[in-house]
């Protein structure tokens, strides 16, 4: 096992507090657009909602792993920090690139995947809502895997050259 995944499993818990005090925040709203309009029958409608809250997040946590502390919140208590090639800063595209991967696609495939089964979808046949189900278990198991494993990269990481180090030192 990598000497850092227990470290970065709290981060990330820690950090998925704050998103499921986001998505909450944002609640209120799909509760008041469905329950005075016609579009709480639309499937589509509740697939582009529910991608609001992840949407935010992974831009949330790329901001914060491109800036000064290179680090989200959760990561700033456990001492970690992103990092790019040879220690550099990561630029926010990148950052982006890492937490869509991390955050948001699994994030939407879960949503897709709860979606589809509230319609009927599994009842039904419905090819997105059996390829999501499957596609989501199957994302989250390759994260945890790299990240677990040593060297403790994740898919996440390989992909935009980044990786999670302890933090050299604290930042303003």
């Amino acid at each position: 096992m990598d000497p850092l995944a227990s470290r970065r499993v709290r981060a990330h818990l820690t950090d998925c507090v704050g998103y499921l005090g986001l998505a909450a925040a944002t609640a209120p709203v799909g509760v008041l657009l469905v329950s005075t309009t016609s579009l709480g029958e639309s499937r589509l409608f509740a697939q582009l909602v529910s991608a609001v809250p992840p949407v935010a997040a992974t831009l949330l946590a790329a901001r914060a792993e491109s800036g000064p502390h290179r680090a989200t919140w959760g990561k700033r208590r456990q001492g970690l920090e992103v990092a790019g090639a040879g220690g550099a800063a990561l630029p926010f595209s990148r950052a982006l690139g890492r937490n869509t991967v991390k955050i948001l696609v699994p994030w939407q495939l879960g949503h897709l995947t709860a979606i589809g089964a509230v319609g009927g979808g599994f009842e039904e046949g419905d090819a997105l809502t059996y390829g999501s189900a499957v596609a989501v278990y199957a994302a989250l198991g390759v994260v945890a895997a790299t990240v677990l494993r040593r060297p403790g990269r994740g898919v996440h990481d390989r992909l935009v050259g980044g990786r999670v180090l302890l933090a050299a030192a604290p930042r303003g």
